[in-house]
């Protein structure tokens, strides 16, 4: 049970799996309190943020996307301990290091500046889907070769990245469906906990 140490738990791990809880725990209690029925087929995630449509859980919501920009953060910054020999790959990783928190960066905004605040927040949302799926793409490039990188998680993050492609080329259509809103940010967080979980694999940096 020595993994579930955090003291020794890797950052990347640790800043994931925080992630992770957080922002579902934020999730379901800003939609306990929503004042209308919630739906995912109905409403955008960021509902959840307005003061207008939550009065009393929008709060929750917008501070659970401060909190889990941070963990993910250092999740980003603990994508370190994947560099190996190859300077070319590491590289790929700083690159993938910087998106990571960058998206991150943005997730915060979307917090500070909810859904209340009309065309900003529309802004750091759109950049926050950007950027999650060049995180995901790059990190995927930059681990591909690595002897411990988990082919499934590699596959996997194919499905994260369609998914986020379909709802961006879909909302800038103009088609509303929430739910692929949902799905983009959960299929992203699920990759971000499998690349956690593959980190907590690495009892020490790997070598190729």
């Amino acid at each position: 049970m020595r993994h579930l140490n955090t003291k020794k738990m890797p950052l990347t791990s640790l800043g994931s799996f925080l992630a992770i809880l957080i922002f579902f725990i934020s999730i379901i209690t800003s939609s306990t309190l929503y004042n209308d029925s919630y739906s995912p087929f109905d409403n955008w995630i960021s509902d959840l943020g307005s003061s207008s449509k939550n009065p009393t859980g929008y709060i929750y919501f917008n501070f659970g996307c401060i909190l889990t920009g941070i963990s993910i953060i250092l999740s980003a910054i603990g994508l370190v301990r994947w560099k190996t020999t190859d300077h070319k790959k590491n590289n790929h990783i700083y690159l993938s290091q910087c998106c990571g928190v960058l998206m991150a960066l943005a997730l915060i905004m979307i917090g500070i500046f909810s859904e209340d605040y009309g065309v900003i927040h529309r802004f750091w949302a759109t950049i926050f889907f950007i950027l999650l799926l060049i995180f995901v793409t790059v990190t995927n490039i930059a681990l591909k070769n690595h002897i411990s990188y988990m082919r499934w998680i590699w596959y996997y993050a194919f499905i994260s990245i369609a998914i986020d492609l379909i709802f961006m080329f879909t909302f800038s259509l103009g088609v509303r469906l929430p739910i692929l809103e949902w799905l983009a940010v959960f299929s992203g967080l699920i990759w971000l906990g499998l690349i956690g979980y593959n980190t907590l694999k690495l009892e020490k940096p790997q070598y190729q």
